[in-house]
């Protein structure tokens, strides 16, 4: 009988132990695997800042009362979180990625003032996206209905382009097609002031280099880079 009884405690002992030692890898596994995923998403989240670039998104908008003489002209302005700002000064962080974002409702179009506005420079790759202009985005030619979605594109006809954000310091030019939407990558240098502005003849006056044209937070401005 004892030995018996003897028997029965060895076996229950040995079954506690397998059972203990079962639970235990099964929820360290867990653990392991928690932590695994935990550090996998950190990492790919750290990846995905350590690339994203910082997004400028412009708004260049008609019928804005210049003065009473000149009246209504078209004008650049920077999309915040509170809406449309001056794009006077605009901040930039320095030696960054930046993602530029243009939505152009002015549907005139001003050929710039030399061939080489025409042209994508300054960008990641030379090249621009535009989108929502059927122009250029129609796959049966400029007078075409068929919209084939985004083109990429390194330089625009004079008769599309309506305006142009041009900063000479950085080699940047990006002509904007009427009614359209562009976008384009390029980065920022070192800290300083940088003049950014429209090349086309927007504004007033017999030449059109009036008015907005001159004047900061229209067609002209600078990029604050800190």
């Amino acid at each position: 009988m004892r030995d018996s009884q003897t028997r029965t405690t060895i076996i229950l002992l040995v079954l506690s132990l397998a059972l203990s030692a079962g639970l235990g890898y099964y929820f360290g596994t867990i653990t392991t695997a928690h932590q695994s995923n935990t550090t996998t998403v950190t990492t790919s989240a750290s990846a995905v800042g350590a690339t994203s670039p910082y997004v400028l998104t412009l708004v260049i908008t008609t019928n804005n009362m210049f003065n009473s003489s000149i009246g209504d002209q078209p004008a650049y302005y920077v999309l915040g979180q509170n809406g449309l700002q001056s794009s006077a000064k605009i901040a930039l962080p320095a030696n960054s990625l930046i993602q530029v974002v243009i939505q152009n409702y002015d549907d005139g179009n001003a050929t710039p003032s030399s061939p080489q506005y025409d042209s994508v420079s300054g960008t990641v790759n030379g090249t621009m996206s535009v989108v929502s202009n059927n122009a250029v985005n129609s796959s049966e030619g400029p007078s075409g209905i068929v919209i084939a979605g985004a083109q990429t594109v390194s330089s625009l006809s004079p008769a599309l382009i309506s305006h142009t954000f041009t900063v000479p310091q950085l080699n940047l030019n990006i002509p904007v097609a009427s009614s359209s939407t562009v976008i384009a990558f390029f980065m920022t240098s070192g800290p300083g002031n940088y003049a950014w502005f429209c090349t086309t003849p927007c504004g007033s006056g017999a030449d059109g280099t009036g008015g907005p044209m001159v004047t900061a937070g229209w067609m002209t401005g600078t990029l604050v880079v800190s």
